[in-house]
């Protein structure tokens, strides 16, 4: 009986990865046609819109377990995108990029831990003193 279990759960498994790698280059072949560079842009943006694409992209003809289990592994990932960002989004608040145009070389030297080690304080002083002279 675990066996027959084990085995369903492994069919199961497999068919979902068929669905979502079908999903993926559906999306990435665009139907077929060769896609011009802003229809590869749209499809590129796609790829990595919400929520409401990834359920777009499951197929209506599977049995309502697999579509359960497809919206399930939707709304995980757009979770796990979600906190992603969030934490992206938190520890960068205003702040420039370093090597951005906004970038002084002071805030650069500012943003170095003071608890690194001398050889991380020396590479990112140089980073900085770099990024400050190629912006001139």
């Amino acid at each position: 009986m675990t066996n027959s279990r084990s085995h369903g759960a492994v069919v199961l498994s497999l068919s979902l990865l068929l669905l979502s790698a079908c999903a993926t280059e559906e999306t990435m072949t665009g139907g077929g046609s060769t896609p011009s560079s802003s229809a590869a842009m749209k499809a590129s943006a796609q790829a990595y819109d919400s929520l409401q694409s990834c359920l777009a992209r499951i197929q209506s003809g599977g049995t309502a377990g697999t579509r359960q289990l497809a919206e399930e592994g939707c709304q995980r990932d757009e979770a796990l995108r979600q906190s992603i960002a969030g934490n992206a989004t938190a520890k960068s608040g205003n702040r420039a990029a370093a090597g951005a145009a906004g970038d002084s070389l002071e805030a650069c030297m500012a943003r170095i831990p003071k608890d690194g080690s001398v050889g991380q304080r020396m590479l990112a002083e140089e980073s900085c003193q770099r990024d400050q002279a190629n912006r001139r």
